[in-house]
């Protein structure tokens, strides 16, 4: 990944230079913003040369990533590779 921008903690940009072949050229977004005490993060990853049967399970890993770094933040235990949730047998 080549960092775009990482601005003021609350946006992140991620352009992928390598990696898997459906990867790269794509970007990777987080922002950061506070409402009613909570740390929200919209999330993103865009610009797909086109929707692949990848895209779909990339999409599924995101949030089961998103989800296990939000359960470490809060108690200090996430379910990182290889102990993270199976939606399939790619990985």
């Amino acid at each position: 990944m080549d960092v775009q921008e990482l601005g003021d903690n609350k946006d992140v940009r991620w352009h992928c230079v390598e990696g898997p072949e459906e990867w790269v050229g794509t970007e990777i977004t987080f922002q950061l913003s506070e409402q009613d005490g909570q740390t929200i993060v919209l999330f993103g990853h865009r610009n797909w040369r086109e929707a692949v049967e990848a895209t779909a399970h990339c999409s599924m890993k995101w949030v089961i990533f998103l989800l296990s770094l939000r359960e470490y933040v809060e108690t200090g235990k996430g379910k990182p590779s290889p102990y993270d949730l199976k939606i399939d047998n790619w990985n």
